[in-house]
């Protein structure tokens, strides 16, 4: 299958039965973060860590520092990648030190819109991952665009695994698209959990941000913190009940 730029928000179906293509495509593509945003990624660590350190009390700064702290190692020693191996039937998303191993066969859509490629599966939640550039600053490092490419290969891939565990599968016997969003059932609840734990954890973050200092500037840049914590926690908590309560996805997918 030629990849070829996909239009942004563009979901790219998962074909059945393709049989051509398989010797022209290596058996394994490998993608990964240009070392600007490594560097971006540990700094960024950092100055997280110092801003716990200081701005959060020793039983909650510490162990966010921590947590900060062992992201930017593994991103500084193991970066981002995205490797599909036709091979091994695999799709292994890597950032830092988690890695998320997705069998191809379990792909049932790929959607691409800009930077982000989001993976749905047939047991499980959507993965979605940015490759690479995700805002101005990853543009102004040089950051490649590759979403497009990524999710072409993935579908290619996917194709050849099902062709490959159905060869008598009938390329017009996909189903259509849903009209709706995702039921709320295929997604992670784990994920949703994860995204209401972040919530209570921002908000818990802001009640305890230190902003009463000597120094005009260090208490006015500890309103700012607890705001943005406070703000950022109070979505997290919406999306994720919402998620819940209304049992669909922000986005519509394609299944095969």
């Amino acid at each position: 299958m030629p990849k070829q730029r996909s239009p942004e928000g563009t979901t790219l179906r998962v074909p059945r039965g393709t049989d051509d293509g398989k010797a022209a495509l290596p058996d394994a593509e490998r993608w990964r973060c240009p070392v600007a945003l490594r560097v971006k990624s540990v700094v960024t660590a950092a100055a997280g860590a110092a801003v716990a350190v200081v701005f959060f009390p020793a039983w909650f700064g510490i162990p966010v520092a921590v947590v900060l702290a062992a992201w930017g190692v593994g991103m500084a020693a193991l970066g981002a990648s995205v490797v599909v191996d036709k091979a091994a039937g695999t799709l292994v998303l890597r950032m830092g030190l988690v890695v998320r191993r997705i069998r191809l066969t379990d792909v049932t859509a790929v959607l691409v819109d800009q930077a982000k490629v989001s993976i749905g599966r047939a047991n499980g939640g959507e993965v979605s991952v940015y490759t690479w550039r995700k805002d101005p600053l990853d543009a102004l490092l040089g950051a490649p665009l590759v979403a497009s490419d990524i999710g072409h290969a993935i579908s290619s891939a996917v194709a050849l695994a099902t062709a490959a565990e159905a060869p008598g599968a009938d390329a017009d016997a996909a189903r259509p698209a849903p009209a709706g969003g995702t039921p709320a059932r295929t997604r992670s609840r784990l994920a949703t959990a994860l995204l209401g734990g972040a919530g209570v954890l921002a908000i818990v973050g802001a009640l305890v941000v230190r902003v009463h200092w000597d120094n005009p500037v260090l208490t006015a840049a500890g309103v700012i913190l607890a705001l943005a914590l406070g703000v950022a926690g109070l979505l997290y908590l919406l999306v994720a009940l919402w998620i819940l309560l209304t049992g669909r996805a922000p986005r519509a997918t394609v299944t095969r």
